[in-house]
């Protein structure tokens, strides 16, 4: 099974495109579309420099968390995150963007929990046309709590956290974050799913992995035939192996670089593509005999300097108490201090719970296509109907966690 979870949590400290216009479901998912996904292949390019090529990332959560900040900013602020975000001003866009997200997480209800928790001091006073908002994603949940009684604060928060979560993620604030601080934003996310076809662990093995075909560990290399979508992308310098879930609406994407191509670049290659022109060639190509070797993994990447990542495209006012205007939020003077993520993944045989050279990546042998991951590689967890990439990370170090 795999299983991914993530945590994003985001402090608010106290301080003296041509879109659709008409406003439907279907024109909100396709204004939402390009903007997630251009965002999401961006951050990931950035946490890829920054983690060394070895990770797991939800893209999908932090812009969800500055969509949130959004609907409280003003100004030069609420400029700055639209740049970066591009959502759509229309509220009523907004309101369909959470709709869409409501029905992916409903249909996937046995696979996926997403969940955010606005947490504000209660001497804070919020406007009401800011909780409205958020609140209309069924998954927001606002609590009002006395900061100034921490250990009780962070019981009542992670509580809702587990209880939520399903026991999958049972912490997500600590006492610390309650000092001089007047809101807090956390997200919580997981993901788990049997593959549609499970490997068989008899045949997973110990294996050798390669870095420019150079040994650097052991893995266990989980292996099968069977009939799956590949296929080359030139744009990525890349192949690129479908591996579906059970749902057969979400799959996981195993993204193997040409030889010559650095696998920490290959989220900068995604920008000149759409998931749709790796979708289009799987239909186009049909299914092939392959044999698939994945290693069996487990990565779990804590990223706590998302400030700087988000401040280097382009959202920064929201960060300096002087020049942050969240007064959508309340008439305190409001700015972000912290903004993590913490994410999980496990790929084993069952599925996702988030001796050969490695000269070649892919290769036709007797009428089988060979896939062969036993060297850096790229993943991402993506809805197939929404084109939102849940979950995607690298994976090149089999020493690390």
């Amino acid at each position: 099974m795999t299983i991914l979870k993530v945590l994003g949590v985001l402090l608010g400290v106290s301080s003296a495109i041509g879109l659709p216009t008409y406003c439907s479901h279907d024109t909100a998912l396709t204004s939402f579309k390009r903007p997630t996904y251009d965002f999401s292949v961006r951050i990931l390019d950035r946490v890829s420099q920054q983690t060394w090529g070895h990770f797991v990332f939800s893209p999908i959560s932090t812009w969800l968390q500055l969509l949130t900040l959004a609907e409280g900013a003003r100004g030069p602020t609420e400029r700055e995150i639209w740049r970066v975000t591009r959502y759509h001003k229309m509220k009523c866009f907004r309101r369909k963007y959470r709709e869409v997200l409501n029905s992916m997480d409903k249909e996937l209800n046995d696979m996926t929990r997403r969940t955010s928790t606005i947490v504000l001091n209660s001497l804070l006073d919020v406007k009401k046309g800011f909780t409205d908002a958020i609140m209309k994603d069924k998954d927001t949940k606002v609590l009002s709590i006395n900061f100034n009684e921490p250990e009780e604060a962070v019981n009542k928060v992670n509580g809702w956290i587990d209880e939520q979560m399903n026991g999958v993620i049972d912490e997500g604030v600590y006492v610390d974050d309650f000092n001089f601080t007047v809101l807090l934003m956390v997200d919580t996310a997981y993901f788990k799913s049997d593959w549609l076809y499970p490997f068989n662990q008899a045949y997973t093995t110990s294996e050798y992995f390669y870095d420019n075909n150079v040994e650097i560990g052991k893995v266990n290399l989980m292996t099968q035939d069977g009939y799956f979508n590949v296929t080359n992308v030139p744009a990525l310098n890349a192949s690129v192996l479908e591996l579906p879930f059970k749902s057969q609406r979400v799959s996981m994407l195993v993204v193997l670089p040409n030889k010559g191509q650095n696998v920490k670049d290959i989220f900068y290659s995604f920008k000149d593509i759409r998931l749709m022109t790796i979708f289009s060639l799987f239909n186009k190509e049909g299914p092939k005999l392959v044999t698939v070797r994945l290693p069996r993994f487990k990565v779990n990447t804590q990223v706590n300097n998302l400030v700087e990542l988000i401040h280097d495209m382009g959202v920064k006012k929201v960060f300096y108490p002087d020049l942050a205007d969240l007064s959508g939020i309340s008439d305190y003077r409001l700015y972000a201090s912290l903004m993590t993520q913490v994410a999980d993944i496990e790929i084993n045989e069952k599925g996702a719970r988030a001796n050969s050279s490695a000269d070649f990546l892919i290769q036709t042998r007797g009428g089988i296509t060979e896939f062969n991951a036993n060297c850096p590689f790229a993943y991402l967890i993506v809805d197939r109907v929404t084109e939102i990439i849940l979950f995607a990370g690298i994976y090149s170090d089999p020493n690390g966690v």
